[in-house]
């Protein structure tokens, strides 16, 4: 008899104020998907970081051809300049003279790195493999309009150690004819982690406003439904009713109105998953260079959202119930 007469009371409670509990849901379900936004950009800059690590390396960049630069560096204008001179001194044209140049200055790089002993490996990347590398990590539409030739080649440095052999391999090289620049892909791997972890914190920060207003409306909810079933928690507790049986429908509701908005918010966590990964960086994921998100990881988000907007919201109506209202 009880528990028919409290799930009774329940679904009165809801009834008669059904748009302060579609209030509260949806309130909820975006607190919660932004909270499982954060656990999963959490889970993403983890699976990062055990996918690169000990596996960062160097881009020795090579000068690109002159037609392809409106203001070459100072390191391939001297490699230009060169070109020139010899054309005008061989009868050929300036792209052939440069081409020329160009390998000889990556050859004579190419032994040199051999010879350095803070260099455990190199690699070289024709222009065509870079267009093509590049092409793993961009939308099909930037890939189209990428096309050999806009990208320079490389090589590929790994050092004994990146942390510390960084700032002299640049010192060393960086001035070296024939050179354009250099990458530490650890700090353009440091840049996506903090874009990553910025979305975290943006995620945190608007849980955590939604998740007051949330509180004050599960608060505001129960003083109102309070009020108005009066009368009937009166008679309760007259007729031989504990306070905390008068009280239970009006927790069970708030409960009831939070899981609700935990699965909503589940379904929305899977579908920004879906869009963020599958879609706006489809090819990157495919080619493993973003790591993936599984089943498992949006489920236990989305669990734990669901765990802490419960235990939250019946805090919270436990609260209210003994502070602000009298049953």
């Amino acid at each position: 008899m009880r528990a028919s007469f409290v799930v009774s009371g329940v679904a009165t409670g809801i009834r008669r104020n059904m748009t302060m509990t579609i209030a509260l849901i949806l309130s909820t379900a975006i607190a919660l998907a932004f909270v499982g936004a954060a656990i999963l950009a959490d889970r993403e800059i983890a699976n990062f970081k055990h996918d690169y690590e000990g596996k960062l390396n160097v881009s020795l960049y090579l000068c690109p051809p002159p037609v392809q630069v409106l203001k070459p560096q100072r390191n391939c204008k001297a490699l230009l300049d060169q070109a020139e001179k010899n054309a005008k001194k061989s009868g050929k044209s300036v792209a052939t003279e440069w081409r020329k140049l160009w390998g000889q200055e990556k050859d004579a790089l190419a032994a040199q790195l051999a010879k350095d002993p803070i260099v455990t490996g190199v690699s070289f990347v024709s222009e065509q493999e870079a267009v093509d590398r590049y092409r793993k990590t961009v939308p099909p539409l930037v890939a189209r309009t990428t096309q050999v030739g806009d990208l320079p080649a490389s090589y590929t440095i790994t050092l004994q150690n990146i942390k510390t052999d960084y700032d002299k391999f640049v010192a060393r090289y960086q001035t070296q004819p024939g050179v354009s620049g250099t990458t530490n892909e650890s700090s353009v791997l440091k840049t996506l982690l903090n874009v990553i972890d910025g979305v975290r914190l943006f995620s945190i920060m608007i849980a955590v406003v939604v998740l007051i207003a949330s509180i004050l409306l599960i608060a505001n909810t129960i003083q109102v439904a309070a009020a108005q079933r009066k009368n009937e928690t009166s008679i309760m507790r007259l007729v031989g009713a504990s306070r905390w049986m008068t009280e239970l429908p009006f927790m069970l509701e708030t409960v009831v109105a939070t899981f609700v908005g935990g699965l909503i918010a589940l379904g929305l966590i899977a579908a920004g998953k879906q869009f963020v990964l599958n879609n706006v960086f489809e090819v990157p994921v495919q080619n493993g260079v973003i790591p993936n998100l599984d089943t498992n990881d949006i489920l236990v988000a989305g669990g734990f959202g669901v765990i802490a907007g419960i235990l939250l919201a019946a805090i919270t109506a436990f609260a209210t119930l003994r502070l602000y209202v009298r049953l």
